[in-house]
């Protein structure tokens, strides 16, 4: 039977537990997220998981692996929402993967406007060589993700936000075994690694995998009711702390994401 409640601000210090910097959050969670755990956090679209993850990575010593905003972006974000900001040590990979095609690009424009100075009689010669290649040695962005997950603090956060760059790039059998073997550093390290991945594009199967490589598993969830919307985060899987699943609303408003009612699966 659930029971709902407010949740209480007070957050009582644990050892050996990474807070999120969100007290209402870490509330839900007890204590925060243990040191060593993998968490996937699964957001349908509409759902903030991007205003989430910045939250958490305004909290204190963090990892942050972007693939879809640029660094500048996030930090503007964070300067909106006045939240401070950190060192964080960023990997920009929207950064690297970006300029790699708007580089393409430039190439494909500048071979374009050199054949538009041609003669007809020089077209011919080169026509059946087709357009010559533009592509260049590109980016292994998996081994990026790998070397700049290796050597992290001890009890640090680590956040890859998202998933859905590296499927789209590689098979997920190829992402699955990277993500395993950060999760296993992180392990060694007692930090907390935080994975956001879009909830129902990547099929079933795979979503199933990696709520089982997970210790943690966070959903947040958009529902229509009537003319409004009201949305939800649940904790889905909480690796030996069976007594921490449970389901809050939330907002997001002009500080943030705020978690306001709790009901916990007794």
């Amino acid at each position: 039977m659930a029971r709902e409640t407010f949740i209480n601000t007070q957050v009582e210090k644990k050892e050996g537990f990474i807070r999120t910097g969100i007290d209402k959050l870490d509330r839900l969670l007890e204590g925060g997220i243990p040191g060593g755990f993998t968490v996937v956090l699964l957001g349908s679209p509409g759902s903030s998981t991007e205003i989430l993850v910045k939250q958490i990575a305004a909290s204190g010593i963090v990892t942050y692996i972007t693939t879809e905003e640029s660094k500048q972006e996030i930090i503007d974000t964070m300067q909106r929402f006045k939240w401070p900001i950190p060192e964080i040590d960023f990997v920009d990979i929207s950064e690297i993967y970006y300029s790699n095609i708007l580089q393409g690009e430039q190439k494909r424009v500048s071979i374009y406007e050199q054949r538009s100075k041609l003669k007809l009689k020089e077209l011919i010669e080169i026509g059946s060589t087709a357009m010559p290649t533009t592509t260049t040695a590109s980016e292994d962005f998996l081994a990026i993700l790998s070397n700049r997950t290796k050597n992290v603090a001890q009890k640090k956060i680590i956040i890859i936000n998202s998933l859905d760059f590296f499927l789209s790039q590689y098979n997920q059998d190829d992402v699955l075994r990277t993500i395993y073997a950060i999760k296993v550093q992180n392990l060694k390290n007692k930090g907390a690694l935080l994975i956001v991945m879009t909830k129902g594009v990547h099929g079933e199967l795979f979503e199933r995998k990696m709520e089982g490589l997970a210790d943690a598993v966070l959903e947040l969830d958009v529902i229509q009711k009537g003319s409004s919307f009201e949305r939800y985060l649940s904790v889905k899987k909480m690796r030996n702390y069976a007594k921490k699943i449970g389901i809050a609303r939330y907002v997001i408003d002009d500080s943030g994401f705020v978690l306001e009612m709790i009901e916990r699966i007794m």
